[in-house]
This record gives structure tokens, sequence and C-alpha cells, in this order.
């Protein structure tokens, strides 16, 4: 009680863990509530919360039809909250997380058992991508150690991977820190992998908590209102860009043209390769 107390004056110091990958790990409590850290970064419940809650808002997520999600990372379950009880998504979620400590805080302090939905699978993510048979409409890969994406995701092959195991219409979200130069340059060389493989796809830069993240997002999921309708002029895609509020108009005998496009929504700076 008097820990849940300070914690409104500062943040709290519950638990320090030594986990599989991470040699620390900590559950903070700040103004009442847990979150995951690791020791320079945020894991769950915190910035990245934030940061992934300002992403699904902008992209619209909540107007979007997936059944199938795949989430590389689990953490404490932030994104699973995001999805299931805030944008009140009906779907299935297969979780993968590789760290066994990681996944015992999640169930200790932030209940992740409470989502019917979930399956959570501890295997390496790129084993996983590589082997399984499944297809799923919504990829998000939310892969760190400490704030570093291990550079084995940033592969050719894993991303092809990604690609053979999305459905025709999916949406596929990527988030890699681009704090210092080193990053900025592997984010560049990610980049390039998607325009082979997701061509049509978006970045999305978000500030949170002083952290600067990159999303690519492709998106190709129609919206929910037609999920049902049936036409053979429809293009997923517009829809998402429109949603964006880029102001273009998409037609997929011109799916080569490419815009950089930089916007201000919110004080955020989103930008996009169109």
């Amino acid at each position: 009680m008097v820990k849940h107390f300070f914690s409104y004056l500062y943040p709290v110091l519950i638990e320090l863990r030594s986990g599989e990958l991470l040699q620390h790990l900590e559950v903070i409590k700040y103004h009442g509530k847990y979150q995951l850290d690791s020791l320079t970064v945020n894991y769950s419940y915190g910035g990245l919360h934030k940061a992934f809650d300002k992403l699904f808002r902008k992209i619209n997520i909540n107007e979007q039809n997936f059944n199938k999600v795949l989430l590389l990372g689990l953490g404490a379950g932030s994104v699973v909250s995001l999805l299931t009880e805030k944008y009140k998504k009906k779907c299935e979620i297969t979780a993968l997380e590789n760290d066994e400590i990681v996944v015992e805080l999640a169930k200790k302090y932030f209940n992740v058992q409470r989502f019917d939905s979930l399956n959570i699978i501890k295997q390496d993510a790129f084993k996983f991508v590589h082997e399984t048979n499944n297809k799923y409409d919504l990829v998000i890969v939310d892969l760190f150690i400490d704030n570093e994406v291990p550079k084995i995701f940033t592969t050719p092959k894993f991303i092809e991977n990604l690609k053979k195991i999305t459905t025709n219409n999916c949406s596929v979200i990527f988030n890699k820190t681009t704090e210092t130069i080193a990053h900025k340059e592997e984010f560049q060389n990610l980049r390039q992998l998607f325009e082979t493989y997701f061509p049509g796809f978006a970045v999305i830069k978000l500030i949170s908590n002083g952290m600067e993240n990159r999303f690519i997002v492709y998106n190709t999921l129609p919206l929910v209102m037609e999920s049902s309708a049936k036409s053979n002029n429809h293009n997923p895609a517009t829809n998402f860009w429109k949603d964006l509020n880029l102001g273009y108009n998409f037609n997929s005998s011109k799916t080569n043209l490419k815009r950089n496009v930089v916007i201000t929504v919110d004080k955020l700076k989103f930008n996009a390769t169109l």
C-alpha cells in the first residue's frame, strides 16, 4: 500500500530479475500502474504502450478487419491489451516470447492469463516464422534485446518469411528504435527490404517519453464495414492511406508511384513513403 502511494510521486521498484535474454528486467510501479522495463528502455505499459496506442489510433486499427494476429515479442502483453480491451478486436492472438522470465512476470503482475484469445508460445521468433504453415492477417514485430533489434530480424530471409506467413490482404507492423546514427542506418536497410517484399508501406515516426521509434506499416486490410462487400474495384490499401489523411487517391495500375511525404499531426511527425 505504501509503495502504491509513493508510485504517484516517483517510479517504485517492485521486482528485479535476471532474464534468459536480458540480465536486467525490472517491474516498477508508476502512477499506480505496473510497467516492465529493461536497464535502458521500457518493454511494456510505459512509453512503448503509449507509442503503440498512438500508432493504432493513427492507422484506425479499430476499423480494420482481421481475425488472426501474430505478435512477435509479447513483453508484458500491453499490445494484446490495446487490441482486445481498448480497441475491442475479436481475434485470435499468437504471441512469441523466448524469455521464460518475461512470461513469468507478465503472468504475475500483468495478468496476461485473462486474455482468452491469447496463445503464448516460447520459441525463437525467427525459427517460428521460418517453420510455421499458418497464415496471419496482422503481424506485429516488436523484437528487442534492450534497445536493439537483433540483426537476424532485419535480414532478407526473415522479411521474406513474413511475406510467406501473411494472407493476401494483411497488415504488417515493424517497430524499430531509431535513437542513434547506427539505428537509423539499420532502419534504412530494413526499409529497402520492405520495398522488395511489401511495396507501398508507410514509415511513421513517434516520439514518446523522449524515445524515438519508427514503425514500418504495410496494410491492405479491408475496413470492417466493407469486409462483407464484394467489389472487383475494391482496393483495401486505398482506405488505409485515406485514413492517414495523406490526401492521395491510389489506383492499382499505379502501384509503382512513390512520394516521400512528411506531415505533422498532433505535434507528431509522420513520414510516409508512398
